[in-house]
Parts: structure tokens; sequence; C-alpha cells
């Protein structure tokens, strides 16, 4: 167990190591590697674990390989107080403002996106604390929850106390306390798994997955379209919207989305470095340089080929060295 405390100015390797130790086993890739700074404030109560950082603009990912190193069964729930981010895990994506809250998992795949500088609060238990409530964790993750939920209100406000209960001699009461926070915790996943767990949202889910599968398989196509996708699966444009709104976005902004990070990907493989910007962006299914052009600035706040030169220039490092 780390000792309580904030941890000021980390840079790249030592937030990456800080954060890999104390919460979620992930790689980060910062925006600016070279002026990333970020700082985290850490306490443990009982089974409870209280996490509040602030960080620049990264992406970070929760490799099989870290997982399997780490063997660290956790569910995590995520609350933004300043800046937004998405994460995406067991085939789904959301995208959070400050206040709402989504959970994930130590144990699966995920990746993390925060768009911009911000501050994030982390509240985590053993999944197992969790699961006596829930009868699938996976059902609850990366599902919104949003910021007028009124259990998520009262875990938030018992999570700000933390670091004062931190302080306080008394073991027992310090025991006490958390052990109200994870039963907040399983009554807030609790009514999440019923919300999510009926007959006809089990069918949109499993509808809306395939629906999202056939997109991923054919990004590359710039004529791809709700009229094309409807058609391939076997439903009406109308219910497509439908299965999307009812997610939280449409139809056109998660075909961006996903375009969007497979160009990302493509300008980070030193694999693909023959390639052109326009290239990837072309293989991503973006119909012309321009319009990846001004859609990834948009989204990642940088040109791509300045991108691709940031995150090429690191892996040359990382090579060299």
């Amino acid at each position: 167990m780390l000792p309580p405390g904030t941890k000021r100015l980390l840079d790249h390797p030592q937030w990456e190591r800080l954060m890999w130790d104390s919460c979620s086993p992930m790689k980060v890739r910062p925006g600016d590697q070279a002026g990333f700074r970020a700082s985290l404030a850490l306490w443990d109560l009982g089974s409870l674990g209280l996490r509040l950082f602030r960080a620049p603009r990264y992406v970070a990912e929760q490799t099989p390989q870290d997982i399997h190193r780490a063997q660290r069964r956790r569910l995590i729930l995520a609350v933004p107080l300043e800046g937004r981010c998405s994460f995406a895990q067991f085939g789904r994506t959301v995208a959070l403002e400050p206040g709402q809250a989504a959970f994930h998992m130590t144990t699966a795949p995920m990746e993390y996106i925060q768009d911009e500088e911000g501050a994030m609060m982390l509240v985590q238990v053993p999944a197992s604390r969790v699961g006596l409530y829930v009868s699938c964790l996976e059902d609850i993750c990366a599902v919104r929850i949003d910021a007028g939920d009124r259990i998520l209100a009262t875990l938030l406000g018992g999570a700000r106390a933390v670091p004062e209960i931190h302080a306080i001699s008394s073991e027992r009461a310090k025991e006490a306390f958390a052990e109200g926070l994870v039963a907040s915790l399983g009554a807030l996943g609790a009514l999440l798994s019923e919300s999510v767990d009926t007959r006809a949202s089990v069918v949109k889910r499993r509808r809306l997955n395939a629906v999202k599968s056939f997109i991923d398989t054919h990004l590359a196509d710039s004529g791809l379209n709700p009229d094309r996708i409807a058609g391939a699966n076997g439903i009406s444009v109308r219910y497509l919207h439908h299965l999307f709104q009812a997610d939280g976005q449409s139809v056109t902004d998660w075909i961006r989305e996903r375009r969007l990070d497979q160009g990302r990907k493509g300008l980070e493989s030193a694999e693909l470095m023959a390639l052109t910007v326009n290239e990837i962006g072309l293989r991503s299914g973006f119909s012309s340089d321009a319009h990846f052009r001004r859609a990834f600035k948009t989204r990642f706040g940088v040109a791509p080929r300045e991108y691709r030169r940031q995150r090429l220039a690191g892996f040359a490092e990382m090579q060299a060295s």
C-alpha cells in the first residue's frame, strides 16, 4: 500500500508508474510527453481507495499483458471533476462530462482518452465487494451515470470526506466509514444493473454491439452510411438511430469517433511510417485529407502531422535508449 498524500508535478514516467501501482495497470501516452506534469492524491480506508488526480491531455491503454502482470481485480468508479473524458471497455464507449460517472474494471482491456486538461476522482474497491450486489459486473461498466443520480451524489459526498476521515485516530471508525461507502457503491451498481438488465435492454445491447462490430469492420469504406448499416444488419434506419440515441450518441458521431481512433493508432504506428498522413486518413475512411485533418484537430487538439511527429519521436527515443 502506498503512503497517503499528494504527489505533485509528476513527469510522464513517474505518473505512469504511480497510477500503475495505485490504480489501473495502464500504459500512458501523453499529448505532450516533454511538458507532461500531473499530480495525484491518494488515500486508502480498509478495502476502499480514493484517488484524485489532475493531468494534461493523454491517452491510456489497459492491455492484456499489463492486466496479467498486475493480477488486480478492482472495480473503479471514475468521476471527472473538470474536463471531458471517454473510455471504451467490453465493446462499449462512454463519454463523460464533469459530474457524470461510469464504472470500469482492471481485469479487461480498456482505452481511456482525456480530451483536455482536467481533474478526476476515482473510487475503487475489490470487484468481489460490489459483486455481492450485481450478478454481472461487465454489464455496469462503460455505462454513463448522470450527475443528478441521488446515490451517486451521496457517494461523492462521502468520498470527499475521506481525506479528513483518514486523519482520525480510530481505525474502527475509519473502517466503518469505508464500509458505508462500499455499500453505496454496491447500491449504485445494483441500481445500474437493474436499469440495463431488463430483457429489452439486453436485446438492444446485443443488437447495438453487432452493429458497432459491423461498423468497425467497414470503417475504411468512405461510403459507409446509416442506410447501408441498417440494411446489412436487417433493421430499419429509424431503429438504427433509436439504438444509438439510447446509447447517448448518433450513428454518424460513432463512425467519426471510431475512424478518428483508427487514424490516431495509424499515426502512432511505427509499422505504418511509409504511409503518408493522407493515406492513413483514407485507410480510416475519411473522404479527403482536409476532412481528416480538420476532424482530427477538432478531436485531439493537434494536427495529425504534428501528432505523428510527436509520437514517432517518442518511439525513436525509446528505441535509442
